[in-house]
């Protein structure tokens, strides 16, 4: 018996099974909680991705559905292949809509019933999600500066009229209205200002457009001129009214400042016509101008309250430079103390280069989408100035059929891309 007893004690063989039969509960509530938590785990991430898609979507401005509607379409779908999962689903969705803004935020709670971890007393686990979108339309000031000189004549004129009349469809939406503001600064060797911005500039003026003389100090200094201003003068004769001149403008093509009215803009393009020089430096500085805040108050039109501050996060700057030329000397003509008539210089053209340049660096400097258009521009000088402005390359466009529409509406499709915050 003791021998017996004693071989009892010292036999091992049995001592693995003895060891796995009592492992094998808390192996298998181990493995099988862990398949529980990977198959939660992959249910939540695919409740989450919905949710994300689907509150994205709807807060888009454009989206016509009901916001819970759509959130919910999203989760249906990505579920499907889940039986009974979303009937356990509690999802809440709310949205708050401006005119230029949607919010939308989704809470999503789900009780997974589990398989193996029920034998511990763990019949579910609970995930909580959330997700939340929106979509905000920042407000928009764009100048649109247009060359009209002489060789734009023809079927170029024509090109530009039907491209800046689709621009100003493109960008001016009704919907959004009081968003955006839009200048067009038509320019041939000079710019023609409305009379409202002549009788600030030079009060006690007759109520005409017309163009300032800039000097040749620096024309295109953006703050106000401290000395204040004189008419250009051609042929001793302020240019002002129904006066035109290869540095002024007709009376029909004086610039809109701040304009938010479509067919007030559309008005003025469809009146342009082409004659004259190319003061590119002072369009491009006038451009610049009607969105500097120096000059909030100064230009008319439909805000008050615009040029913004450039630190204003909620508005996106834009100014659109477009030429079939180079920027060109001013000229001034006059009578000399004999009675002749005689043209001089007032600074060459590669002055005018660099003015535009300056007035391109001040500008991009102060956060502007600078957009440059070179319409059959000949010579690298040329080309290169106007690249060299655009403030990235991508915002450079060389046209060289008549297709300027291609160009204008490739701006308005960046353009309406970049004034989405979401």
């Amino acid at each position: 018996m003791r021998s017996l007893l004693a071989n009892f004690l010292n036999e091992t063989r049995g001592n693995v099974a003895m060891m796995f039969a009592m492992l094998l509960a808390p192996m298998v509530v181990s493995v099988g909680g862990a398949l529980d938590y990977s198959r939660t785990f992959t249910i939540g991430s695919e409740i989450q991705s919905a949710m994300d898609a689907g509150t994205l979507a709807a807060a888009s401005l454009t989206q016509g559905e009901d916001p819970e509607t759509v959130v919910r379409n999203y989760i249906t779908a990505a579920l499907s292949e889940h039986n009974g999962v979303l009937e356990r689903l509690n999802v809440q969705v709310s949205s708050d809509t401006a005119i230029n803004s949607r919010e939308v935020t989704a809470d999503a709670v789900i009780s997974v019933p589990t398989l193996m971890l029920g034998l511990i007393g763990y019949d579910a686990l609970t995930l909580n999600r959330t997700s939340e979108a929106n979509e905000r339309v920042r407000n928009l000031e764009i100048s649109l500066v247009l060359d009209i000189s002489g060789s734009m004549g023809g079927s170029k004129i024509s090109a530009l009229r039907d491209a800046a009349e689709e621009f100003v469809l493109l960008m001016m939406d009704p919907d959004l209205d009081g968003l955006t503001s839009l200048s067009v600064i038509p320019y041939n060797g000079g710019v023609r200002l409305p009379a409202t911005v002549i009788n600030d500039l030079l009060p006690g003026t007759p109520n005409d457009s017309g163009c300032i003389e800039l000097g040749v100090t620096d024309p295109v200094e953006m703050e106000l001129a401290s000395d204040g201003y004189d008419w250009l003068d051609w042929q001793d004769r302020d240019q002002r009214g129904w006066r035109s001149s290869s540095f002024c403008p007709d009376q029909s093509e004086a610039t809109v400042f701040l304009e938010q009215t479509r067919s007030v803009l559309l008005d003025v393009i469809e009146g342009l016509s082409a004659g004259g020089n190319t003061g590119l430096d002072l369009a491009t500085a006038w451009g610049a101008r009607a969105l500097d805040p120096v000059w909030r108050g100064r230009l008319g039109g439909d805000f008050t309250d615009r040029p913004a501050a450039y630190d204003d996060t909620s508005t996106m700057k834009v100014l659109v430079v477009m030429t079939d030329g180079a920027a060109t000397a001013q000229y001034r003509r006059a009578q000399n103390w004999r009675g002749d008539w005689y043209t001089y210089e007032l600074y060459s053209a590669a002055t005018a280069r660099a003015n535009m340049e300056a007035a391109c660096d001040e500008a991009e400097a102060a956060g502007v989408h600078i957009y440059t258009i070179a319409f059959q521009v000949s010579g690298s000088t040329n080309r290169t100035l106007m690249r060299e402005c655009a403030s990235k390359t991508e915002n450079y466009y060389q046209v060289e059929s008549l297709d300027i529409s291609s160009a204008f509406n490739a701006i308005a499709a960046d353009l309406n891309s970049l004034r989405l915050a979401r």
